[in-house]
């Protein structure tokens, strides 16, 4: 099975945000009584079917991505990491990043989109083990020079999502069938 992928509507409350997302689950499935669980760091689980969900919000976008194996996403908007950010991202990659990791942002023109290729794909692994982010320092993504295509094992890739104004975002996924 491809991954299905849901673009949907973010909203900053988190009620709002889930009725969206369990609306168009629903209606994805055609199972009005289909329910969301979350597990105890948020990760959204579907109750009463054998799919698994990852959901980033990013901006006024909400991405559910929904497979028959475990999966994780991410994704984030080019601007926050480019133009007249004052954010230091070797800095902040030194800390979070494996040494690699931290390399590749740092050696490189670019260092806020540097930056987020390895954000984001961090983010969609830890979503697909469910361990958050205090796990960033414990695996990598690149050897300071290219991507990893996969992780443990996993794949983590870059992924291609389509709506209005979609290039200027940034998406990866994790996950067992991807």
């Amino acid at each position: 099975m491809a991954l299905n992928i849901l673009v949907l509507e973010n909203n900053p409350n988190r009620e709002a945000r889930h009725a969206t997302l369990l609306n168009a689950v629903r209606e994805h499935f055609n199972n009005p009584e289909l329910e969301i669980e979350y597990t105890r760091k948020g990760k959204p689980e579907l109750k009463g079917i054998n799919r698994h969900i990852s959901v980033t919000t990013v901006e006024d976008k909400m991405i559910c991505v929904i497979s028959e194996g475990k999966v994780g996403v991410d994704g984030e908007h080019i601007s926050r990491f480019t133009g007249e950010s004052k954010t230091d991202f070797p800095a902040i990659a030194e800390r979070f990043f494996t040494d690699e990791e931290a390399e590749y942002v740092r050696d490189g023109e670019d260092t806020g989109v540097r930056f987020a290729k390895i954000w984001i794909r961090k983010e969609a692994y830890s979503k697909y083990t469910g361990k958050g982010l205090a796990d960033f320092s414990n695996f990598s993504v690149n050897d300071g020079e290219r991507f990893y295509g996969k992780v443990n094992g996993v794949p983590v890739k870059r992924l291609n999502v389509s709506f209005p104004g979609s290039n200027e975002y940034l998406f990866a996924v994790a996950g067992d069938n991807i």
